[in-house]
This record gives structure tokens, C-alpha cells and sequence, in this order.
């Protein structure tokens, strides 16, 4: 099974039935009105035509409908259509997974097979059935119920033996919480095997504690309370319980089959309060991630930049292909149009699935297709394919990330301190062309720092436990470069304050390591549905200098970069393959220097190229060669061996 993301190119279209597109009468999403007089020949348009043209312009891999929650006697009805699609796909050398909608029942129609539906349907905090938002006639499934997760087991095995398909992509892949009998009681079970209940929560029987009647998404920033705290951790592991279990029966069915899912981005602040996701840990029980949100890159007016390279970096070190797809089926807009190629080299550069969602948007015109857009992004995807060949040698390349910040995806998920710790460190390393990748500390256990990690960077993280703490007094005892940043350690890792701070008195002192008390601050910030973020306070001059101080010097680096130039780092066998993208490409990017060894040769290209040829700049006598402006983007080999 390939899943090297160099290999894949994914699409979007036609992946809810006819009849979830009538019921809900109006534009969803796939870009077409439900109510459409030319819904039912676009459709059959794109069943029996779409894979043809998807060959032609390089896509090779989507999802598509078979289940979306309606009951598997409603939706067979539609079955012969879509398996005769998945050969068709299949003929054309395109990899189709069975589109499996984990987070909706419909009762008007599932009904009527499950007699007893309302028993796997989810019950708000008022005692009411929950729907899946402003849709009333779509309930949510609890995420509890033993007899809905094996009615999921059964379509799923329709799909991989008769269906056909390559794989399952779980739709909605979250949970939000349910407060029916069944989850109340096995809360309490959870809570029965807590050692020591009375230190934890302040006394020992724990029989009438039910779970907490909050909002998820609109609890504090720091979460102390020690029933909701153990209330998201017994969400999380029920997920992930569901999901191993579900990923156990499709390999049983099919041992090569895709796990996928469409879950929540990886730094997005509210996934374990709100949608019961440790994405860390989650993440072990896919194949492939698709990642959905409004991250479109781009400048924003404040001078915040868009990106989804947090998430790709991430997914990347746990060796998890992702499909960070940008929801903008809706946004067609012309600047988006004119910057086209922007979320496909992002996906490129670091590791992502490149992915165009609009080619095939449903038109009220012959042929059902945007033309003009074919013909317009025609050439730019062969230059892009093109581009992507010539270099694959360097794209396979490892990435080179000698500074690594500390990620604790446990502790992330009960302090807004922690996360916006972390979230002004990527800003800054990204805004200022730092290579830097993650030191990821899962539970609360000893946590292993990569091999090639030259500088730790601990960043506000407040909330660390006695094993993280000792891992990094080890770190740097043993001559470890390390920065570390406000009051990290201050917290256990569940977010409880201790009499003293155990990390910083341990590491005072060690000529490698460098101490700030004032963290880094973002004006402004939010992580949900998009991540917007204003540019660091200072601009990032304290945490560079804190890097530099710990005696680092890196043996290439770039300067004079504008902030919405990001770079990533290959280590190649002669030296370095730097890849630079420019987040505002209506502005070229002027003034960016590479300073290297002097007499070192340095190769430029602009991107997206057509070939394999470079142009050689003169070597470096001074220590820095000035690069040619570059609108979009920029291919850098550095000879450096």
C-alpha cells in the first residue's frame, strides 16, 4: 500500500447521495443546490465521465458516497450506481474510498430499519435528542453504543468486499458529548477506577457524580476542575476505543485497505474539550488524515499569516499522510483563482497530500464542469506535476529540523496557556525561516528528544510532569542546547500547582542553557474552524536571540526574508534542498539571502519550474548570496560537503 504523498493527488466531488442532496433542499457541501433541476444528470455525469477527466489532470485518490447515515436499506438503493463508479474510478487508475459518515442518523428513514434508533441517538444536557447542528432531521449517534458501532462494522465490510473500494474515510469523526443513561453509567465506572479518589477529588465515593452540564467549547482557558478534566480524558479514550475497534474489522476484511478519517486539525485549541479528540493519540488508528478547515493560505490584513504547516509538520513526524483540505468549495473567490497553486505546494513542501477540492464543482452547463477553471489550472498542474518530479529526490529528502519545540498534546488540551505557548514559538520559527520541527511528550510519561535535535525549545509550556521535567533536566545535563520560556513546570500535567517549580531551579546555571521569565505573547489568537493569529509582540527578536545565545549556529541559514516567507530545510547527501514558499505572491519577494560557508555553490529556481534546471549563482565570498526575487515560490540546492 503507497501512501507516499508525492504518489497522490487527491480531488473532491459527488460524495453525498441524491437523497441527502434533496433533503436538504439547498447548497451543501460538493458546491450544488439540493432543490437543482440537473441534480440527478449531474450525478450520472459524474459517475459514468469524472474519473476520465480526473486521469487526465494527475488526480488519482478521493472519497466518495456509499453511507451517510440514512440506513444501509434506504442507501443500497443507490449501491449499483456506486459500485459501478468505483470500477470506473478503478479503471482510471483512481483510488476511491467509501465515504462512511460517523457522526449522523437519519431517523425519517433509519427508522424505519432500527426500531429501537432512538437507543443509539446521543441526548443533549437538556435531556433532548441532539442534532447535528441546525440540520433537525439529523440526529448524532452516541458514541457509546456497542450495537451502533456493529452496524458501522457491517456497511464497512459492504463497502471493502461487494463495494469494492480502497478504503473507508470516516466522515465527522468526533463526538460531542452525551449524557443518555448508558454514558452517565459508564462515566461512573470510569471515575470507579480512579486511585485514591479522595486526593484527586476531594472525597472517596464518587457514585452520584454525573458528568459535568457545561459547554465544551466555551470552558476556561485553564481547565482545574478535576471531574471535567477526567470527564475529556474518558471521552478521548472512548473514541479512540471506537476507532480501534473499527480499524481492526476493516483490516480483518481487507488487510490493504485505507483507514482514513476526517477529524479535527491537530492544533485546533478545542478538539479534546469539545469533539473528544486526542489527535496524538487518535491519529494511531488511521492510515491517512483528512483534515478539514478554513486554513486557505494567505496574509491577512493585520499581517497574520494563514497556513496549515503547523498541522502538516506534526502529522509528518507521526508518518501520517494527511489530506489538510481547505474548505473553500464556496469561495471561489478570484484572488483564491489567482493563487491556485499555493495550498498544493504547501502540501508538497511539507509533506501533505496535494489536493485541488474545486476541479470537478458541479455548473448548469454542458459537460457539468467549470471549463474556463479546467483550462486555467490545465498547465498549472502539469507545471506543478512537472515541478514535483524533477525534485522528487529532494522532497524525499528528510526534513532538517535542528531546533524542536516541545509539544504535550495532554496538557494542551486543559491550558490555554500551554497552547498559546507553543502557538507563539511555531509562529515566530515559521515567521523568521527557522528549520524546527516537534518534540512530542504523549501522557505524562519520559518522553525520547530526537537524535537530531541541536536546540529544545520548552516554550511557556507551564503544565509538565515529573517524568517530562526529568527528561528535560537530562537533556540538558548531558550538554543539550535548551530554552525555556515563562514558568514551564509550574503545573503537574494536570494543570495543579505545585509548592515550587522543580524544571527551572535543576537547569539554572548550565552554560547551554538559556532562561527567560517573560514568554512570548501573540496580540491576538484563535485556533478553532481557522487559525488566525497577529503577529508576535516583539516580532520574535527575544526567543531568535534565546536560540542564538545557547551557542547554535546553524551551518546554512536564510536572512532577510519577509515574514510570510516560509522555509523548509532537506537534508540531502551533498548539502541542503531549501524550499521557500511566499504566502502574499501578488508581492514579490525581494531581498532573501542564503548565508552559507564562502565558496559554497548554491543553485536557484523558481517555482513551480518545468525541469530540472537551476540557476547557479556566483559562490559566497562574503558568507551570503543574494537571491533573485521569486513571486511564488523558491528551490534552493546548497553544495555543502
Amino acid at each position: 500500500m503507497n501512501l507516499s504523498p508525492l504518489d497522490m493527488r487527491w480531488t473532491f466531488g459527488a460524495h453525498e447521495p441524491y437523497t441527502m442532496y434533496r433533503r436538504v433542499g439547498n447548497r451543501c457541501t460538493g458546491g450544488i443546490d439540493g432543490n437543482a433541476k440537473w441534480l440527478k444528470p449531474w450525478m450520472d455525469w459524474f459517475d459514468a465521465e469524472s474519473p476520465a477527466l480526473m486521469e487526465e489532470l494527475g488526480f488519482n485518490g478521493l472519497h466518495c458516497r456509499f453511507y451517510k447515515g440514512m440506513g444501509w436499506e434506504e442507501e443500497r438503493k443507490d449501491f449499483p450506481n456506486v459500485r459501478r463508479f468505483v470500477e470506473n474510478c478503478h479503471r482510471h487508475g483512481v483510488r476511491a474510498l467509501a465515504y462512511v459518515q460517523f457522526s449522523t442518523l437519519y431517523p425519517e428513514t433509519m427508522g424505519r430499519e432500527i426500531p429501537n434508533l432512538g437507543d443509539w441517538e446521543q441526548i443533549d444536557e437538556n435531556g433532548r435528542k441532539r442534532t447535528y447542528f441546525a440540520s433537525y432531521f439529523r440526529s448524532l449517534p452516541c458514541v457509546t453504543c456497542d450495537e451502533w458501532v456493529e452496524y458501522l462494522k457491517k456497511v464497512c465490510t459492504i463497502a471493502l468486499t461487494d463495494g469494492g473500494f480502497d478504503g473507508i474515510m470516516f466522515d465527522n469523526a468526533w463526538a460531542m458529548p452525551c449524557y443518555c443513561g448508558r454514558c452517565e453509567r459508564r462515566f461512573r465506572e470510569h471515575l470507579s477506577k480512579i486511585p485514591d479518589p479522595a486526593e484527586r477529588f476531594g472525597f472517596d465515593d464518587l457514585s452520584r457524580v454525573a458528568q459535568p452540564r457545561v459547554n465544551p467549547e466555551s470552558l476556561p482557558g485553564e481547565i482545574r476542575d478535576p471531574v471535567v478534566q477526567e470527564w475529556i480524558r474518558w471521552r478521548e479514550t472512548t473514541m479512540e476505543d471506537v476507532f480501534a475497534r473499527l480499524r481492526t474489522h476493516v483490516k480483518a476484511v481487507k488487510a490493504d485497505a485505507i483507514v482514513c478519517a476526517n477529524a479535527q486539525p491537530f492544533r485546533r485549541e478545542d478538539t479534546q474539550s469539545a469533539w473528544s479528540l486526542n489527535m496524538e493519540r487518535f491519529s494511531r488508528n488511521l492510515d491517512l488524515l483528512l483534515m478539514q478547515s478554513a486554513n486557505f493560505p494567505e496574509v491577512l490584513p493585520d499581517g497574520g499569516i494563514v497556513s496549515r504547516v503547523r498541522d502538516l509538520k506534526i502529522c509528518r513526524e507521526l508518518g501520517k499522510p494527511a489530506v489538510a483540505l481547505c474548505d473553500s468549495d464556496a469561495k471561489l473567490t478570484e484572488e483564491r483563482e489567482r493563487h491556485y497553486l499555493l495550498p498544493l505546494l504547501e502540501d508538497l513542501i511539507w509533506g501533505g497530500v496535494p489536493t485541488d477540492r474545486t476541479i470537478l464543482s458541479p455548473k448548469p452547463v454542458p459537460g457539468f464542469v467549470d471549463k474556463g477553471m479546467v483550462a486555467r489550472r490545465r498547465p498549472q498542474l502539469a507545471a506543478f506535476n512537472a515541478f514535483a518530479r524533477s525534485h522528487r529526490a529532494a522532497l524525499e529528502a528528510p526534513p532538517w529540523q535542528p531546533v524542536r519545540l516541545l509539544w504535550t498534546p495532554d496538557a494542551t488540551g486543559f491550558s490555554r496557556e500551554v497552547h498559546l505557548g507553543l502557538a507563539a514559538a511555531e509562529e515566530i520559527c515559521l515567521r523568521s525561516q527557522v528549520p524546527f520541527g516537534y518534540a512530542i511528550a504523549s501522557g505524562d510519561g519520559a518522553f525520547a528528544i530526537p537524535d537530531d535535535c541541536e536546540v529544545l525549545v520548552v516554550a511557556n509550556q507551564v503544565c509538565l510532569s515529573d517524568a517530562q521535567v526529568t527528561s528535560i533536566v537530562e537533556f540538558a545535563e548531558r550538554g543539550g542546547r535548551l530554552v525555556v520560556t515563562g514558568d514551564s513546570g509550574r503545573y503537574d500535567e494536570w494543570n495543579a500547582q505545585r509548592l515550587e517549580n522543580p524544571l527551572l531551579p535543576q537547569i539554572a546555571g548550565l552554560p547551554n542553557v538559556v532562561l527567560r521569565a517573560e514568554p512570548d505573547k501573540l496580540p491576538s489568537a484563535a485556533f478553532g474552524w481557522a487559525y488566525r493569529a497577529a503577529p508576535p509582540a516583539d516580532g520574535g527578536t527575544a526567543l531568535m536571540a534565546d536560540i542564538s545565545a545557547t551557542g547554535w549556529k546553524p551551518p546554512a541559514r536564510v536572512v532577510g526574508a519577509l515574514p510570510h516567507v516560509f522555509a523548509e530545510f532537506k537534508r540531502t547527501a551533498n548539502g541542503f534542498a531549501l524550499f521557500l514558499l511566499n504566502y502574499d505572491p501578488d508581492k514579490p519577494a525581494e531581498g532573501v539571502s542564503i548565508v552559507a560557508p564562502a565558496g559554497r555553490e548554491i543553485r536557484f529556481e523558481e517555482t513551480p519550474g518545468i525541469g530540472t534546471h537551476a540557476t547557479p549563482l556566483a559562490p559566497a565570498t562574503d558568507g551570503a548570496i543574494r537571491l533573485p526575487a521569486f513571486k511564488l515560490g523558491a528551490f534552493v540546492e546548497l553544495e555543502m560537503n
